[in-house]
């Protein structure tokens, strides 16, 4: 079974509207950022995938050599984008997890008795 650039960019699509259907979806804020890490995941599926069928029509389009090539190499720029997108992603659940923390503590029933 084959995998090509346009299947890679449906789950990539699909990950982005999921995504997007959940922050939308969402009426209180904290539970709106969990769409957050689908849409960058898709974004990051995206870029790695472009990246690896770019590098391989870059390889095919070459001129023939007279070495041996086993592998498609070349500067991994969609895998770093995903790793960027995975830390991106990975601040915006810390801070919404700060958010209800936040939140869980100005509204707790001990604190406006204690005033």
């Amino acid at each position: 079974m084959t995998v090509g650039l346009v299947a890679v960019l449906f789950v990539a699509a699909a990950l982005v509207a999921a995504g997007a259907f959940a922050m939308v979806w969402r009426r209180d804020a904290v539970a709106a950022l969990a769409g957050i890490p689908l849409m960058f995941g898709g974004a990051g599926v995206a870029f790695a995938g472009v990246a690896r069928f770019s590098a391989r029509a870059a390889a095919a389009g070459a001129p023939p050599t007279t070495r041996i090539v086993i592998g498609v190499s070349g500067p991994p720029l969609g895998q770093e984008a995903a790793v960027l997108f995975a830390v991106v992603a990975l601040a915006a659940v810390a801070f919404g997890i700060a958010l209800s923390v936040r939140a869980a503590i100005t509204s707790s029933p001990d604190r406006e008795t204690r005033r």
